[in-house]
């Protein structure tokens, strides 16, 4: 070996020790800006069995990377500059939606950064061979039970088309459906949420892993997410029709559980059987040409630069730049209603949703109404979350929803109805200093503007039992904060 050659061999050794350290170092600085996301998504996953399946993402990602090891190697990387652009706009765009606690947001600005970071760590050359593994990571983001409520309307659409389809007669007033002898409950557990979702990542994985023509795969993805809805729809039409032929004693209680885990293991194993048709012969492709571009440290420099620039650095200045002083908390949230001459106290109305959060009622000439308080800084919960509920759902269901503007506000209209046929309409609202409104975003930006001036980011969800709209209006002007 001559003395060039030991050289060059030195040089690419530092090369590749300087390159692994900073990827460990980009990694490290990833976690550390998005912290708070990551943790708060992990702990969704822990939490919500609709997403217990996004723990093996990441280990799902990492073992199709290391699959693909042979079609690369380390003269192949070239770090692209240019994805530190829309990275720095995620950062950015991630500043503002963790102080508006926008944690769906914060969950995909985080795990979108990780992508971006890692493409641009790698470059286009090896980026393009490991484009799906870096951006099936997508499924690592906990969403998808925003669909329950429109999921459980198609259910419960299919179930009633299907059951007219065989000659039963049923009758449908919102999610329940009543049969001659017997009445269901289309509740969100039946919405077929976890297994659409669940299905839809694995269906995902299986057609990339069985198909190499894109329009197969394009095919397989649009199954996986029709058919477990369709499904879902059939499940429930069966357990009805049981009940119904049973007079009730089949299918009405925890067995119709275990006859729909039967149904979704059936469907999943026909789904499987479809992916296996068709099914393209692997290619093996060609080595792509060596990089040359790699040849010196200041191309890590330079990255080194960036990535302090992009990540570390607007991250510092954020955290400094929204430190406010922000209002004392008030140890008395509801004191606005308790001490108005014209609301009187009262015990929860038979609504009312259960709530682990604080939460006062009272009643306002006619109207009966249910205050929760939510103080971000203290509780570390969102004012703004879909785990506060309009009304029970184990004891109503809805007939009708809609948003409308009442005196330039916009409020939820909630028409329920319970097995008694007792029939309500609920007004639901968000109140933060200065606005009253439905709208999420609008009460989220309020929220930030509210931290700026240096208050407070806490407000109430307050939902309403009125007897007309009109109603409506003039207790949301009664019980609005002065001044506003």
């Amino acid at each position: 070996m001559t003395m060039n050659q030991v050289i060059r061999k030195d040089i690419s050794a530092g090369l590749k020790f300087t390159w692994v350290v900073l990827c460990v170092l980009s990694v490290t600085a990833w976690f550390w800006t998005f912290r708070d996301g990551i943790i708060h998504m992990v702990q969704v996953w822990g939490n919500s069995e609709a997403y217990k399946h996004s723990f093996f993402v990441p280990l799902i990602s990492a073992y199709l990377v290391y699959e693909k090891r042979h079609q690369f190697g380390f003269e192949h990387i070239k770090p692209n500059y240019w994805l530190f652009l829309p990275l720095f706009a995620l950062q950015i765009f991630y500043l503002v939606v963790a102080q508006l606690e926008i944690n769906l947001f914060m969950h995909a600005a985080a795990v979108c950064s990780l992508i971006l970071l890692l493409w641009a760590l790698i470059g286009n050359i090896i980026g393009r061979i490991i484009i799906f593994p870096l951006f099936y990571l997508i499924f690592a983001i906990p969403f998808g039970e925003e669909l329950v409520p429109m999921l459980q309307d198609v259910t419960a659409e299919l179930s009633v088309f299907f059951l007219e389809l065989v000659g039963i007669p049923v009758y449908r007033e919102g999610l329940y459906l009543y049969l001659p002898n017997g009445t269901f409950h289309v509740a969100e557990a039946c919405a077929g949420v976890r297994f659409l979702i669940g299905t839809f990542t694995i269906g995902v994985l299986f057609s990339y892993i069985n198909y190499t023509r894109y329009w197969k795969r394009l095919l397989f993805v649009l199954i996986c997410a029709v058919l477990p809805v369709i499904a879902n729809g059939i499940r429930a039409f069966g357990i009805m029709v049981i009940g119904y032929y049973s007079d009730m004693k089949y299918a009405t209680g925890a067995d119709h559980l275990v006859y729909g885990w039967f149904f979704f293991a059936f469907i999943l194993v026909m789904l499987f059987y479809i992916g296996s048709i068709g099914t393209d012969k692997a290619i093996t492709p060609d080595k792509p040409d060596s990089c040359s571009a790699l040849n010196s440290r200041l191309v890590y420099s330079v990255f080194a630069v960036l990535l302090m620039v992009t990540l570390v650095a607007p991250k510092l200045l954020g955290d400094y730049a929204l430190q406010f002083n922000s209002e004392p908390v008030d140890s008395h949230p509801f004191q606005h209603f308790s001490q108005s001459q014209v609301i009187t106290e009262l015990d929860a109305p038979s609504w009312v949703a259960p709530s682990q959060d604080r939460a006062w009622f009272g009643q306002w000439q006619d109207v009966q109404f249910r205050a929760i308080y939510v103080n971000e800084d203290t509780q570390n919960q969102e004012l703004v979350s879909s785990r506060h509920r309009v009304f029970d759902n184990e004891r109503w269901t809805q007939s009708s929803i809609e948003t409308q503007t009442l005196g330039g506000k916009a409020v939820r209209v909630v028409k329920v109805v319970n097995l008694a046929g007792e029939q309500k309409i609920l007004v639901a609202w968000y109140q933060v200093k200065g606005l009253q409104s439905i709208n999420s975003l609008e009460v989220k930006w309020k929220q930030l503007l509210n931290r700026v001036e240096g208050g407070s980011n806490d407000g109430f969800f307050i939902v309403a039992e009125v007897p007309n709209l009109a109603t409506a209006k003039q207790f949301m002007k009664a019980i609005a904060p002065e001044g506003e």
